[in-house]
Parts: C-alpha cells; structure tokens; sequence
C-alpha cells in the first residue's frame, strides 16, 4: 500500500480507502494520522488538509462501510426481508473486515451519505414489508440501533483477539471461570450450548427476532386496516 518514490494525490476518497486499507490489514491496531501518512507515503499533516481530525476521518469510513452495506442491500434479489438480511449481515461482515473502523459504530453517527443510503433503504423495505407511522419508525429504530452496536461489539472482539479469523466465530461467552454453576442451575442445565454461541450467532438471533416481530407487526396492521 505504501506509495514508495510515487507523488500520491490526495483527496478525501484516496484517504478514506487508505485508512480502511490499514483497518482490514492491521485489525488491532487503532489508526493514526502518523500510520496513515507512512502507508500512503505522504507527511502526516497532509491529511489536515482534508480532515480535522481523526474522529472526522473515522466518521467518513464509518460511512463507507455502512454506504457499502446498504448498497449490497439495494441490489440484491429478493422480498424485502430477504433484502434486509444481506444488509444487516453485510454490515456484520465489514464490521469484522475493518474492526479499528466499525468498533466505533456504537459512539459515532457518521451521517453522510453512506448513513442516510441505509436508513433509506431500512425505511423503503419496511415500507415494502407493510409498516408505516409509529411501527415503522419502532422497527428502523430497533433495527438500526441493533445492527451498528452489535457490529460495534464483534469488530470490538476482533480487534482484541489478534490471530483469531474475523468471521464472528469468537464465543460470546468465554467462560465461567472459577463460579460454582451450581448455585446457578438454569446456566448450569444450559452451560455447553451458552459457551458454544459465537459472536455471529448473536447477531443472527437478534436479526431474526427483529425481523419476526416486523413481520408480525406488518400483518396485524394488514389485519387492522
């Protein structure tokens, strides 16, 4: 990735695609202006120039990566359920792709253009699926907030267990540790499967239960009306 003896012109979208180049090579190391400027080749304080600072540059990859999830979304086949799946799961493969990036998911809104091509596309295929007024808004919220914390979790795992393939294989449960699961009978009755849910596993489950609760909420309001 480094420019060598080569002039790199720099933009806003040449920086972009170098920091996300050195998330997805270096997923455990948080990216600075300094890393950046020695992939790219250029001073570090070049990239003043288009960024104030590394929370703005962070926001527009966060933004590209949710621009690129919602656009695999958009041109899939598919009901709209169907449609909200590659999306949701996605945006889950990218969080894991670039996890010094989407670990900041949870606490940054990015909104730019990539940002507001998602919530677009959640309100258009809730739309499709049959909600409307205060249902509709209940599930973009639901699905939203799910989606960007959750992806924010798993890139977060990533990044702490170096070595480990980032495909959300991480268990969601490490272990117990010293605890006497007997004074605790339901974990106890349960404790092999509790430790053999990965991360994905999670964020599966709550796509699931979401996208179940639309559907149901989408017939009742057919139902009513």
């Amino acid at each position: 990735m480094a420019a060598g003896n080569k002039r790199v012109r720099l933009d806003q979208q040449v920086i972009v695609e170098g920091v996300l180049e050195l998330a997805r090579m270096d997923p455990s190391s948080r990216i600075t202006f300094k890393r950046l400027g020695e992939a790219l080749g250029v001073d570090a304080t070049a990239m003043y120039r288009h960024f104030r600072n590394k929370d703005e540059l962070t926001r527009a990859a966060l933004d590209r990566l949710i621009g690129a999830a919602a656009d695999a979304g958009r041109n899939a086949p598919g009901n709209w359920r169907e449609r909200l799946e590659v999306f949701l799961f996605r945006l889950a493969e990218l969080s894991l792709e670039h996890p010094s990036i989407a670990s900041e998911g949870a606490i940054i809104d990015a909104a730019g253009p990539g940002d507001i091509s998602a919530d677009d596309l959640i309100l258009e295929l809730l739309t499709e699926g049959g909600l409307e007024g205060a249902a509709l808004i209940k599930a973009y919220a639901a699905i939203s907030g799910f989606s960007l914390s959750q992806g924010a979790a798993l890139a977060q795992e990533a990044m702490s267990s170096e070595g480990v393939a980032r495909d959300g294989s991480i268990p969601w449960i490490g272990s117990y540790g010293a605890t006497n699961l007997a004074d605790y009978p339901h974990v106890y009755a349960h404790r092999d499967a509790l430790l053999a849910i990965s991360g994905m596993d999670v964020y599966r489950a709550g796509v699931t239960a979401i996208l179940d609760a639309t559907e149901r909420a989408a017939e009742d309001s057919i139902r009513i009306a």
